[in-house]
């Protein structure tokens, strides 16, 4: 079980809004769940800057990208899409995730809902403020679709980002939380 990669509240915390039905892990029983976040080609989509959505809308759009690619990523370990989203180390810790759980054999599933807002925008970096309410990581073993663990504790946890532009499209390069990580 790899809820403790990156501490079981950012883990949690970074899963994405918004419901699409997701398809299944490879081997994974499909339990009648949704998958936040969207189709998984809208979810990796990597947005170059478009003037007309506003500098603030591109950052915080590739920051809920971000979730969605890392939601997708951990539930069926394909890593294919992190490069679009993330760079550094938290596409670094997310492929490492990725490499646990293979070795594990399972899958984790959640979902959240991120609050995020620009604190600061310069021309090469981009700092975010999160408060995600999330459920926690439920994790699952590929074969026989057992859950792992015990119930994931839902809350509300406080993050912070450092998102890096490079050729024009904006990539999340490093996700911290405070020790008191509530909002």
């Amino acid at each position: 079980m790899v809820r403790g990669w990156i501490g079981a509240p950012l883990g949690a915390a970074l899963l994405a809004g918004g419901c699409a039905p997701s398809p299944a892990a490879p081997g994974a029983p499909r339990p009648g769940t949704l998958r936040p976040g969207g189709t998984p080609a809208a979810a990796a989509a990597a947005v170059p800057d478009a003037g007309a959505d506003g500098p603030a809308l591109q950052v915080l759009g590739q920051y809920r990208r971000f979730h969605q690619v890392f939601e997708y990523t951990l539930e069926t370990g394909d890593p294919g899409r992190v490069p679009e989203v993330a760079t550094g180390t938290a596409a670094a810790r997310l492929l490492a995730a990725v490499r646990a759980n293979r070795r594990a054999g399972v899958v984790q599933r959640g979902h959240a809902v991120p609050h995020p807002r620009l604190l600061a925008r310069r021309a090469a970096t981009a700092d975010v403020l999160d408060c995600a309410t999330a459920s926690g990581l439920w994790t699952f073993r590929i074969r026989s679709g057992a859950q792992v663990g015990r119930a994931p504790e839902p809350g509300r946890y406080l993050l912070y980002a450092r998102l890096v532009r490079s050729g024009g499209v904006w990539r999340v390069d490093s996700v911290t939380y405070p020790r008191d990580h509530r909002c």
